[in-house]
């Protein structure tokens, strides 16, 4: 794939699956802007790990949730690298909890961060994105909006509702936008603490995936210009899920 002239922002991109899909995007000749959200030391790190020097790269730490952040995101990427026409939605805030002892700020924060964040980002992109050109969204959903599992009530709502939003977004942006979601299962990852992975009966009998299984998939779905393939749903799961 050749996405020499494209500038793509992944938001999540320091670490992870986000990291595995900048360098991805970046090893198919498109521009990257990663945005992170407030770990100065892991963006660092990951625009080493891209090249930041080579000027194909840049980045920022931005509160997705803030409409003014988001737009300062774009006005970011617009000014070092070009107009974003590829956007990928990774981000993360996992808590793992009882769902009677769930709060209401813990739900709250939980949408904000992963679904209000992402259609803030998606908007932004609908508004730049000039109307000669095409354009590209992945979101990153999760397997246990598909098979729920316990202790997650406010992260299976959310990653759910990507889903939705996905096949919206589809809808509104059929002919020059493009919106898939990419579903990964159990993946290898660094997690926070008191963030752990969702657990499945099966889970023993399957091997993990990568981050690069993720971002692999992500790629094939990243070129603006391959838009008969819109508003679904790929899982990354080692045959975890199955639709």
């Amino acid at each position: 794939m050749n996405l020499e002239g494209e500038t793509a922002l992944v938001v999540g991109g320091t670490r992870n699956i986000g990291l595995a899909v900048a360098k991805a995007l970046r090893g198919a000749g498109a521009n990257v802007c990663v945005v992170g959200g407030s770990d100065s030391a892991a963006l660092a790190h990951a625009l080493t790990e891209l090249g930041a020097a080579e000027g194909k790269t840049t980045g920022l730490v931005a509160d997705i949730t803030d409409e003014a952040a988001v737009s300062g995101a774009f006005d970011h990427a617009e000014q070092k690298l070009g107009a974003v026409s590829i956007l990928v939605n990774g981000p993360g805030f996992r808590p793992h909890g009882p769902f009677m002892d769930t709060s209401l700020e813990t739900w709250s924060t939980v949408l904000d961060i992963m679904l209000t964040g992402p259609f803030l980002t998606c908007r932004e992109l609908f508004r730049r994105l000039p109307t000669n050109r095409k354009g590209a969204i992945v979101n990153i959903g999760g397997l246990s909006a598909h098979r729920p599992a316990k202790d997650r009530a406010p992260v299976i709502a959310a990653k759910a509702g990507i889903v939705g939003l996905t096949k919206a977004l589809a809808a509104e942006g059929l002919g020059q936008i493009r919106a898939n979601c990419v579903a990964p299962g159990l993946i290898d990852t660094e997690r926070r603490a008191g963030q752990p992975q969702a657990h499945f009966k099966d889970d023993e009998a399957n091997a993990r995936g990568s981050c690069e299984d993720v971002a692999r998939l992500v790629l094939a779905f990243s070129n603006p210009y391959d838009s008969y393939v819109t508003g679904q749903t790929v899982h990354v799961s080692g045959g975890r899920y199955m639709a």
